[in-house]
């Protein structure tokens, strides 16, 4: 394995390195770890075919974990099991960074990654970074095993599918990889 690569998102003051890939730990996790600037996070989510692990390395990180914020000191860590509501946040006036491990390895998640980080720096996201396309938004959430917790998402899921399907059909799938994930 290289250098790892950064990918920036300038929405939510993230960067992310993918220091080891599902395809380096032979399916086994992803290994990523995440500096996040005051203020930044993602919103409540879950996911049903991977568990992740946070681990904090710098500064105070924040978890919502159900129903319940915590905040991590360097050296702890949180598991976070299938189907559990969660999100990461930072809520200090300093950069803090965090480890996350995806157990099994997530290729999928790692292409959502890329490809929303891109989709953002290009302006092709909204602020608060959903796809402008639904076709890429549909491929987002099923390459990220990621469901929002959020009406609109509720609403959106049955059509997700057929976003999905058409995604496929018209290969908007291979076109975001090409440009996103090599």
């Amino acid at each position: 394995m290289g250098t790892p690569k950064t990918y920036h998102n300038p929405i939510n003051g993230e960067y992310t390195k993918i220091l080891e890939s599902a395809a380096d730990s032979n399916g086994e996790y992803t290994f990523l770890e995440v500096s996040l600037m005051p203020g930044g996070g993602n919103p409540p989510h879950y996911h049903t075919k991977f568990t992740e692990e946070f681990i904090a390395v710098k500064g105070l990180l924040g978890i919502q974990y159900e129903k319940q914020d915590i905040h991590l000191k360097p050296g702890e860590s949180r598991l976070v099991p299938i189907r559990t509501v969660h999100r990461f946040f930072n809520d200090t006036n300093e950069e803090i960074i965090f480890r996350i491990i995806l157990r099994k390895g997530q290729p999928g998640f790692e292409n959502f990654i890329k490809t929303l980080f891109g989709l953002v720096n290009d302006g092709k996201t909204t602020k608060n970074q959903t796809p402008k396309n639904p076709l890429h938004a549909a491929l987002l959430l099923r390459w990220g095993d990621t469901y929002l917790k959020n009406p609109f998402f509720y609403l959106l899921t049955p059509f997700a599918g057929l976003a999905y399907f058409l995604a496929k059909i018209t290969k908007t799938d291979a076109k975001l990889q090409n440009k996103y994930c090599r």
